[in-house]
């Protein structure tokens, strides 16, 4: 092939690339600003990044595979591809499996973006990168400027100090603060190699347009950053700051810059924290840590989360089931959290997987550590590149490092964009230092020679995920959060019948979902209940149709204590069209009371159901106030305490305890002064009380 016809098809190639490098960069971007709002939540948004992630991935995968699938030599791609496998494995052995489902796509999103980014060819991958880097940036001014106007309408709506404390898109500023820190190390670090380019000084006039636009990205960050108050985020930042200064400190006139950056860092610390009296550095102090409510609570919860461990050591519980497990093991004192997460990912990844899952945590730890030596250790001559690649390189993992740190007091990697950007800042800086060379295809080597059969698993693979991921959506419109459908369909029994037949087709077409079994189980039970008209074989046929789908919803999520709730109470209520007798109803209905209060042993009415029917309707009075005053040795909020103890109070009324009843209503005003139900009570005491004296 001639020179001039090499260039031809070179030149005719840019255009492709060029095509093909900016559809990725839409797509890779279009899945991180889905992320954003998910926090666990908005199933359907979690359905739409991760199908458009698969979209992604399959483009990017079609045509490695359609060539045998040449793959990049290195020890973090395997070990990426086999963390991935790792987490769709245990779906197959968790407790919980489609609580697990959800945090597949949220934790697995690290290394599959990582997998999807490293298979971009080389040049496309550049062009790639560029044009992501600038959506990563505007991120950055984005969230920035989420984070000030969420600060400044704090402090015009005199809110209280300890909530004047931005979380962005977020449910936890904790994490916010993480996701700066994730931003702010590359920044800082391309700010040093852009500024570097400058011959001129900055007070003659010497300004680079890129250098400037990155300290004031800094600025904005930093301001945003300290406008969070995060201990946690700030000991990440102390803690990686050290490694940014030892690679950048060689770089021409990098003193001048660390004192701008100084400078930067005490504005900004000054003016955010000016409205909490500067306690964040106080907040640090050995003696605050160990006496506050937070950390405090942090550490009974890492000795929970311990003990659900040790419950299950060998597989875990299931990764996404911790928020189902925890109420059994809350420890008392331990009130200052929801259960969701355990605020340590560490301690997390064990409990939910086992050994094997920390292994891979802790081995990516290791990855982050040994890429640091490998881009700090005599400033990189080992990896013959010029330092504006390995900095930028070195940028990006001081990033995930922070936020691999910072993981050890929050809930990090739990929350989908950090997960996504950690796995493409990786994917990133591997392909500037650890990046050589691909191996043969591997295909052939395994026995298949035609790519389209890999191309069909994937394709295959592909569409049963998405076909999973439609209807988790559906079932969270429909069931879950329907209010949209009032303005859609105006009339109540149209809506009704619409939401039967969708949620009896999701129990079909997604058979592990909780909500549809629970939606069709109420309305039959429901018809059975009210429908007058039926005859009892017909109800009969309802219950039995209600118990099952009640049954059925246990599948998916076991520790569904409102659902045993309700399969007690239907053995309670129905239990004689079933064919049970008086004896046969009791015991079903307490087996599955007991079984929902072993699992959220914080359930008041759980609690009060099986003291009435076990111990006060047998007469045995004692048994019921002693079965309700253990509840109180339970963790309970001071709201469900208020509840328990009314309850106290009513079966001591009803046992001709009157004295007792009034003074457990007055320990309850003591614990919780604005508890109504009690202060009527008492009210209603002191009036019949008076009309009383006053009649004699």
């Amino acid at each position: 092939m001639t020179t001039t016809r090499r260039s031809l098809l070179t030149q005719g190639a840019k255009p492709l690339v060029s095509f093909r490098a900016g559809l990725y960069a839409i797509l890779a971007l279009v899945v991180y600003g889905l992320s954003w709002y998910y926090n666990g939540q908005l199933i359907p948004l979690l359905a739409v990044e991760s199908i458009v992630l698969m979209i992604w991935g399959v483009m990017v995968w079609w045509p490695c595979l359609r060539a045998g699938l040449i793959w990049p030599r290195g020890f973090l791609p395997l070990f990426m591809l086999s963390w991935f496998i790792w987490f769709g494995l245990t779906l197959f052995w968790s407790e919980s499996p489609y609580s697990s489902w959800f945090y597949f796509w949220v934790l697995g999103s690290l290394p599959l973006t990582f997998l999807i980014a490293i298979m971009i060819p080389e040049l496309t991958a550049e062009v790639f990168w560029t044009w992501f880097w600038r959506g990563i940036l505007l991120s950055a001014w984005i969230l920035g400027g989420m984070a000030l106007w969420q600060y400044y309408q704090g402090l015009v709506t005199n809110i209280a100090l300890t909530n004047l404390r931005p979380f962005g898109p977020l449910l936890d500023t904790n994490s916010f603060a993480a996701w700066l820190n994730l931003l702010f190390f590359p920044v800082l670090v391309l700010y040093f190699v852009k500024d570097g380019r400058r011959r001129v000084s900055f007070l003659r006039g010497g300004i680079d347009p890129q250098a400037f636009f990155y300290l004031l990205t800094l600025t904005i960050l930093l301001l945003a950053f300290f406008s969070t108050s995060s201990r946690g985020g700030l000991l990440a930042w102390i803690c990686t700051m050290p490694f940014a200064v030892w690679g950048l400190w060689r770089l021409p006139a990098a003193r001048s810059r660390f004192l701008m950056v100084a400078a930067l860092v005490i504005i900004a610390f000054l003016l955010m924290d000016y409205a909490h009296g500067y306690d964040l550095i106080g907040h640090l102090s050995p003696s605050y840590i160990t006496s506050n409510i937070t950390t405090v609570s942090r550490k009974l919860m890492w000795i929970a989360t311990w003990h659900m461990y040790l419950s299950h050591p060998w597989l875990g519980t299931g990764i996404g089931s911790y928020f189902l497990n925890y109420p059994a093991y809350r420890l008392p004192g331990e009130m200052a959290s929801a259960g969701t997460y355990a605020h340590n990912d560490y301690l997390e990844y064990l409990a939910e997987g086992g050994l094997i899952n920390l292994g891979f945590l802790l081995g990516f730890a290791g990855v982050l550590m040994y890429a640091l030596y490998r881009l700090l250790y005599r400033a990189g001559q080992a990896l013959q590149m010029d330092d504006e690649k390995r900095l930028t390189a070195l940028g990006l993992v001081l990033g995930v490092f922070a936020i691999t740190g910072h993981a050890l007091g929050n809930f990090i990697f739990y929350n989908l964009p950090l997960s996504v950007l950690a796995g493409l800042f990786m994917a990133r800086s591997w392909r500037i230092y650890g990046n050589s060379g691909n191996t043969q295809p591997l295909l052939p080597k395994i026995g298949i020679h035609h790519g389209f059969i890999a191309q069909g698993i994937l394709l295959l693979g592909v569409c049963v995920a998405s076909w999973n991921l439609v209807a988790d959506g559906a079932t969270y419109a429909f069931l879950s959060d329907n209010t949209w459908l009032n303005r859609v369909i105006k009339n109540p029994r149209q809506r009704a019948e619409l939401l039967l037949k969708v949620a009896d087709i999701l129990t079909a077409v997604r058979p592990l979902a909780t909500q549809p079994h629970v939606y069709l189980a109420n309305t039959y039970l429901t018809l059975a209940e009210h429908d007058t008209r039926m005859d009892a074989a017909n109800r009969r046929s309802l219950v039995q149709a209600a118990l099952h789908q009640y049954q059925q919803s246990l599948v998916g999520i076991p520790q569904q204590s409102g659902v045993l709730n309700s399969i007690g109470t239907l053995y309670l209520t129905q239990g004689k069209l079933l064919g049970l007798d008086a004896t046969q109803r009791q015991r079903q209905t307490l087996l599955a009371w007991r079984h929902g209060l072993a699992i959220d042993p914080e359930s008041i009415s759980l609690r009060n159901q099986i003291a009435q029917l076990a111990y006060a309707d047998q007469g045995d009075v004692q048994g019921g106030l002693a079965f309700l005053r253990a509840g109180l040795k339970r963790p309970l909020f001071p709201y469900p305490r208020s509840e328990l103890l009314l309850d106290i109070a009513l079966m001591q009324w009803r046992a001709d305890e009157k004295a007792a009843a009034e003074k457990t209503l007055l320990r309850i005003l003591h614990e919780n002064p604005a508890y109504t139900p009690a202060v009527s009570w008492l009210q209603s005491i002191h009036r019949q009380a008076d009309l009383h004296a006053a009649g004699s």
